[in-house]
């Protein structure tokens, strides 16, 4: 083998390798295009129906005042009483993994109760005649 025989074959390889790439590279951008037009396509569709629903929301507020009021109140009260919760939650694990541990002592059992006696009754009441 020459030195030009090995140029030439290394050229032909170069160029080889510059198509595959350029095949791949397409093939890629193809997709990539693909891709891009769905996702905008989902993205418009996402769009309309969020526009469709706050339309919808805001025009049953408008119509029915009080109900929406009470229907934010509700939301309100909910989420104050989640996170109201979540503290007491919270202190409560504090407050146990401050405490040392200490083991408990069993309790003595209990007497049993006394029976208890019944009230006297009230003799029924006769009728009058």
């Amino acid at each position: 083998m020459t030195s030009e025989t090995l140029h030439n074959d290394a050229a032909n390889a170069i160029d080889q390798a510059e198509d595959k790439v350029t095949q791949i590279t397409d093939a890629a951008s193809k997709q990539l295009s693909k891709a891009g037009d769905a996702t905008l396509k989902a993205a418009s569709a996402a769009r309309e129906k969020i526009e469709s629903a706050t339309g919808t929301t805001v025009d049953s507020a408008r119509r029915h005042p009080v109900a929406a009021a009470a229907i934010v109140a509700g939301a309100a009260a909910a989420v104050a009483g989640a996170a109201f919760g979540v503290s007491k939650l919270m202190e409560k694990q504090k407050a146990t993994s401050a405490k040392p541990a200490t083991a408990k002592v069993p309790a003595e059992p209990k007497k049993p109760a006394a029976p208890r006696k019944t009230a006297a009754k009230k003799p029924a009441a006769t009728p009058k005649g």
